[in-house]
């Protein structure tokens, strides 16, 4: 009877022990995952919380003003609310001296769409190789818009092509060229 009394109690505390270890072990894995699941359960509360810098209004700015550095400033907005159709404070030198098509508020963000875009004009591009010495044909011609004010009278406007049809050319034309009236000869007096 001895042996039988320590072996019970080295078997409860061996027992006891392995329970508590155990026991231990699950707790710690149990608050682990109760810290990374409320963890993730802040960040998703958190997500498109994100402060985005953007361009807004300093002052009331009236339709067809001319937007300055001093009627802007930079004001951080939830990135859940910015959309590519804001102006983000990166971009703010390229609305810089545009004009406003639509009056805006103090402290509006601005937009794409507020600001007047620059204004194309059709004129004529070489559509394929044109040698010296060649009759224009319509197919000579392609169209695309440039810059009004990166214009010159030189450029033939889409509007002037039927006088530039039937001209020989007194300069040769690669694709992609602009149309000059300046390599067409004048047209002769009737």
């Amino acid at each position: 009877m001895n042996g039988t009394p320590n072996a019970s109690k080295d078997g409860f505390a061996t027992g006891l022990g392995l329970g508590l270890a155990v026991g231990f072990a699950l707790l710690c894995l149990g608050s682990a995952g109760m810290y990374f699941f409320f963890k993730k359960q802040g960040l998703d509360a958190k997500k498109g919380w994100n402060l985005v810098p953007v361009i807004v209004a300093t002052v009331d700015i009236s339709e067809n003003a001319v937007v300055t550095m001093d009627m802007i400033s930079q004001r951080s907005v939830p990135e859940q609310f910015v959309t590519s159709s804001i102006v983000k404070s990166d971009s703010a030198s390229y609305i810089v001296n545009q004009k406003l098509l639509v009056p805006v508020q103090a402290g509006d963000p601005l937009r794409w769409s507020d600001f007047e875009t620059a204004k194309k004009t059709k004129v004529l591009y070489a559509a394929r190789d044109v040698a010296l010495g060649a009759a224009l044909t319509a197919d000579d011609f392609e169209e695309r818009g440039a810059n009004e004010g990166a214009l010159t009278d030189s450029f033939v406007r889409a509007s002037d092509q039927a006088n530039a049809l039937g001209r020989v050319t007194i300069a040769p034309f690669r694709k992609g060229d602009p149309i000059l009236w300046t390599h067409l000869p004048p047209r002769a007096a009737k």
